[in-house]
């Protein structure tokens, strides 16, 4: 029994490790700046992991086939099929989590639950967009399976009984044991990774299937993890001195006027000429651009869907690497844009081309009334792709709700869908080619900004009433290299039937700062907004994100990295006029004006997520 269970637990770690070792490979050596030697060293201290996951899945094995082993040809075909369908969790959630960092900068973990009821359309994107880390998958994932076939892996017994009690005692012993992580004061996690000491090894040495078994169904409640330190009441007072610069609210009087925003799928400004790039893939946005209100620069909170609505509608960052939806804090009270205007007789709305999900759900209990997915939509004879409907369709459905006769202003949302995929109806429409990824997106994403002219167009011919059009991207979908394209994203806003100044305000703004903007539009403030209004005489830049532990902050065109668990200045970096290029410069904290954003950054990472972690956003 002691040999079986020894070559079953090497099986599967050597396929945990050879995974991880080529897509997570793929995405160092293609994403970021990580020496072999670094890479080597991080594989080798995640070996631990590993073999937790390998200890996890024989134990699983051994504990509910056993049962059946004196059915000699059953418990062997049963063994094959549980080895093999073992190995092939290991191997395509190492792919899934490698593809997941390609876009978002940061590892699965809780945002599992994210995807829940979209695996079919996850699983067709992966496909297509990486069809040859998928092949590479399914190829690792047969030589496994062949040796399992072929060397007939299953568990084998000792003669005696109570040798084969002992050995599985002392079997169980060593699961519990290794599972735990030793004899350490806390039962081991996917976030003890972080025990190496470096964000960057750590993201090596991650493991992917403990990640997503832990999250997805030991650890049911889904609690956010807090990198940073809890604040005494007299710390919080003084941060709240140097933070707030309103403490007034006022909500009474707001402008009647209808309210559409379009949450722009994964549109990045490293494809967007306007914003410097060196391709021009949406020619209309860069031409309203020039006659709205908008910023030199604009970066993304978050880098999925729900992180971009957050922060967007609540004026809050999200729990540092992470998100608030599918967490504990997703059932916090908050009181949001959406919520406000309800309150205020607006009836709010959000659609999107997908299926509702979690984004519908998550949306619904910051304040939207109505929320409609793919499944409400009554005109099927529009395109689609893997997810849903492409823009035409959203915007389709989204002008028969707009031309309904309810005497309510509106608050609607329109999350787009055509760049939620590198799908095209017709070869002709991939204009930038469709041979590199580059290409697919920026081709699509050219498409997409054809059917916002369409839409925008009809808007501005046939809206009577003070309408106020909000266009910015939720997040983006690809990942950095050495440079800020995963962040980096297009905004503008301006008015039908309304003065908006048209200002390109030189300054880094970001999601938090949008409903402010709205309010003060609107004639309205609310002093929890973590962001600013854009017309503010005194607006205060920074614009943030966060990846795993580290909380990056930017203004006056340098990027800050910070250490959300410590504090510490770690790297700066100069901004280029396109938003997204960056040269490393050296943290001068003699320098007053760097001083002082650093100050600012730490300042408000802090204040901010103390109020997100006690659930009390409202008395920012």
């Amino acid at each position: 029994m002691f040999i079986s269970l020894m070559k079953i637990i090497s099986l599967i770690f050597i396929s945990a490790f050879v995974s991880k070792a080529v897509f997570i490979g793929w995405y160092e050596f293609d994403f970021t700046s990580t020496s072999i030697v670094d890479f080597i060293y991080s594989l080798a201290w995640g070996i631990r992991f590993d073999l937790t996951v390998s200890f996890m899945l024989t134990a699983l094995g051994f504990l509910f086939i056993t049962p059946f082993y004196r059915f000699k040809n059953f418990y062997q075909y049963l063994y094959a099929f549980g080895l093999s369908f073992s190995v092939l969790g290991v191997v395509f959630s190492t792919m899934a989590d490698a593809i997941y960092m390609s876009q978002a900068s940061r590892h699965i973990t809780m945002d599992i639950s994210l995807g829940k009821g979209m695996e079919l359309e996850l699983a067709s994107t992966a496909i297509i967009q990486y069809p040859w880390l998928f092949l590479g998958a399914t190829l690792i994932s047969l030589f496994f399976i062949t040796i399992i076939v072929k060397r007939k892996f299953k568990l084998e017994f000792y003669s005696k009984w109570y040798k084969n009690l002992l050995c599985g005692i002392l079997f169980v012993a060593s699961s519990v044991f290794v599972i735990r992580g030793g004899f350490d004061d806390h039962p081991q996690s996917p976030m003890s990774v972080y025990k190496i000491g470096d964000a960057d090894l750590a993201r090596v040495a991650w493991s992917a299937p403990y990640a997503m078994t832990y999250y997805g169904f030991i650890s049911k409640e889904n609690i956010a993890y807090r990198w940073t330190p809890v604040q005494t009441e007299t710390q919080m007072l003084e941060l709240q001195k140097k933070v707030k610069t309103s403490f007034e609210s006022d909500v009474s009087e707001l402008q009647e006027l209808d309210i559409i925003m379009v949450l722009l799928e994964s549109w990045a400004a490293v494809d967007m000429a306007d914003y410097g790039a060196e391709v021009d893939a949406t020619p209309y946005f860069d031409s309203l651009r020039k006659s709205s209100l908008t910023t030199s620069s604009f970066y993304s909170n978050g880098f999925r869907t729900v992180e971009g609505i957050f922060a967007t509608m609540c004026s809050m960052p999200n729990p540092i690497g992470s998100s608030v939806a599918g967490t504990d804090l997703m059932a916090r009270q908050y009181q949001c844009l959406p919520q406000i205007l309800k309150d205020k007789g607006w009836e709010t709305t959000i659609i999107q081309g997908s299926g509702q999900g979690i984004v519908g759900s998550f949306s619904q209990s910051l304040g939207f009334e109505n929320s409609y997915g793919k499944f409400d939509f009554p005109d099927s004879s529009f395109a689609t792709n893997y997810w849903g409907y492409m823009d035409d369709g959203i915007y389709n459905f989204a002008l028969r709700q707009l031309d309904s006769k309810s005497s309510h202003p509106k608050f609607m949302v329109i999350n787009t869908g055509t760049t939620h995929d590198s799908f095209l109806p017709s070869e002709s429409d991939y204009v930038f080619g469709s041979a590199t990824p580059d290409e697919r997106r920026r081709s699509t994403v050219h498409h997409a900004d054809q059917a916002l002219e369409r839409f925008v167009t009809e808007i501005e011919s046939k809206v009577s009433k003070p309408t106020l059009i909000i266009l910015v991207a939720d997040h983006t979908a690809i990942g950095a290299k050495n440079d800020l394209r995963h962040v980096s994203i297009p905004f503008l806003m301006r008015g039908v039937n309304i003065d908006v100044p048209v200002l390109n305000k030189p300054v880094a703004a970001s999601h938090r700062d949008i409903a402010p903007t709205i309010l003060d539009i609107m004639g309205g403030n609310a002093s929890w907004f973590s962001g600013h209004s854009l017309l503010s005489e005194d607006y205060k830049e920074g614009a943030n994100f966060s990846v795993n532990n580290e909380f990056f902050w930017i203004a006056n065109h340098l990027l800050m990295r910070i250490n959300a668990q410590n504090g510490n200045l770690e790297s700066c970096a100069q901004i280029s006029e396109n938003t997204t290029d960056l040269e490393p410069v050296h943290c001068d904290l003699a320098d007053k004006s760097v001083q002082e954003q650093y100050e600012n950054g730490i300042n408000y990472m802090l204040y901010s997520q103390q109020h997100l972690f006690e659930g009390t956003t409202m008395a920012y």
